[in-house]
């Protein structure tokens, strides 16, 4: 997936990105750069893309593997560690 957008439902990643709002998606700064901390990501769980925020690196894992969670402390489902393949792309703006 080069480019391809989302609409939010949900309250996970508020304040940041609201309910409604629309997000851009790109694999492309994965292609030239590992995921960082602070980055906001769409990943694929459960058949679903969920929009979260890399919160910790584990490059030393065998696998890469992130900590994500949304910004929403009251609304967030505890996602946890999840690996490279799992992240879809870089969310690169906000609609």
């Amino acid at each position: 997936m080069l480019l391809s957008s989302f609409k939010i439902v949900g309250h996970s990643m508020e304040p940041t990105i609201s309910m409604g709002d629309k997000v851009l998606v790109s694999s492309i700064p994965f292609l030239i750069f590992k995921p960082k901390v602070g980055d906001i990501i769409a990943l694929k769980k459960n058949k679903k893309i969920l929009i979260k925020r890399i919160l910790q690196a584990n490059p030393s894992a065998g696998t890469e593997s992130y900590f994500v969670r949304g910004d929403n402390d009251k609304d967030s489902l505890e996602i946890g560690w999840v690996s490279k393949k799992e992240i879809v792309g870089k969310v690169i703006f906000k609609i």
